[in-house]
């Protein structure tokens, strides 16, 4: 495939992944990778922001039995937000494994760090937002405005760049973006510093609920297609462990599947599990776990292949990724089947 070629219909990508969201068991998309031997567990390192609430896997692999169930003794590892320092940690093999944005870890990889996607957890956490009764009302109506974003290379100002583009606004120069601590978002918004906002669950959520009836959302994973339907957060092996280690890395791959299963079909108790790492009241936890999708149908392989291919050419309108970067090929590099 050429750079300037098409590089698939996006619905295309989702037709893989059908049978199994449609509910096919889990262990049937396992086909045959290869188990941990019977014995002492298998130790690791996994890392994650401790504060990311649309990865409840992790917390819920750990306190529903499933790293133990799949041969793991896995050490969880809190980074915060501190993205760069949790993929330094990966890289340089002081952790083997992490989870975060796919949209986030795509720039990294494309540069070479030793990184790996084995899988895929969920969907469905980064909100665009606006003034109820302002002009802002969609992505077309974004041209010319102030946009609050956390960071510079966030998740969801990447995610809205691409947005913005594909609607005829050239994100670099017809939109000014400016970085707020999330809690300030609702507050620069209805003082007119900015005129929308975009960032991931659970600050922006927490920004909509503390301001209900001024603010509402106006775009997001949640309800732009493809991406409704698309994972959005991987899970990120060291390169030369996922090589040297695939029934380990197949383990905490499988048990970060079954445990985004499991958030799936218990998202009360799930809520419960993350009190022990958020302030935030055990209903409105329960409320953002059932808007994410953390079905199964994200799994690995070719789905996940196709998923990251696409989200490479997304960045790649946006100048995010070099224009030069085939994103087909960048998927291929950057995914490893462990589970097939």
């Amino acid at each position: 495939m050429s750079d300037n070629s098409p590089l698939l219909s996006r619905r295309s990508v989702l037709a893989g992944g059908s049978a199994l969201a449609l509910g096919a068991p889990i262990a049937a998309g396992f086909g045959s990778a290869p188990s941990l031997a019977q014995g002492a567990p298998h130790k690791l390192k996994l890392g994650w922001s401790g504060t990311g609430i649309c990865l409840i896997s992790v917390p819920a692999a750990a306190e529903k039995g499933f790293f133990t169930k799949h041969g793991l003794d896995v050490e969880i590892v809190k980074f915060g937000s501190n993205f760069d320092g949790s993929l330094e940690a990966v890289a340089s093999g002081k952790i083997d494994a992490t989870v975060n944005f796919i949209l986030r870890f795509l720039k990294p990889l494309e540069q070479g760090i030793n990184i790996r996607f084995t899988g895929a957890l969920h969907g469905g956490c980064i909100r665009v937002i606006s003034a109820v009764g302002s002009q802002e009302v969609d992505y077309k109506s974004l041209k010319g405005k102030s946009i609050g974003v956390v960071d510079m290379a966030s998740a969801g100002k990447n995610f809205l760049a691409v947005q913005l583009f594909k609607a005829g606004i050239n994100p670099a120069n017809e939109v000014d973006w400016r970085v707020y601590p999330v809690d300030l978002l609702g507050e620069a918004i209805k003082k007119g510093e900015i005129q929308a906002a975009v960032d991931a669950d659970p600050g922006i959520f927490l920004v909509l609920k503390n301001n209900e009836g001024k603010l509402h959302e106006i775009g997001g994973l949640l309800t732009t297609e493809p991406y409704k339907d698309l994972s959005c957060c991987g899970i990120a092996v060291r390169k030369d462990f996922a090589e040297n280690n695939k029934p380990a890395s197949a383990a905490l791959t499988r048990a970060l599947l079954d445990a985004a299963d499991w958030v799936k079909n218990n998202p009360d108790e799930a809520a419960q599990i993350f009190t022990a790492y958020s302030p935030i009241a055990k209903p409105i936890l329960g409320e953002i776990i059932r808007s994410h999708t953390h079905e199964h149908h994200f799994g690995s392989g070719k789905r996940l292949r196709d998923e990251v291919a696409l989200y490479a050419d997304d960045l790649r309108s946006v100048g995010v990724i070099r224009p030069r970067t085939d994103p087909k090929a960048l998927a291929e590099r950057i995914t490893v089947d462990v589970l097939g």
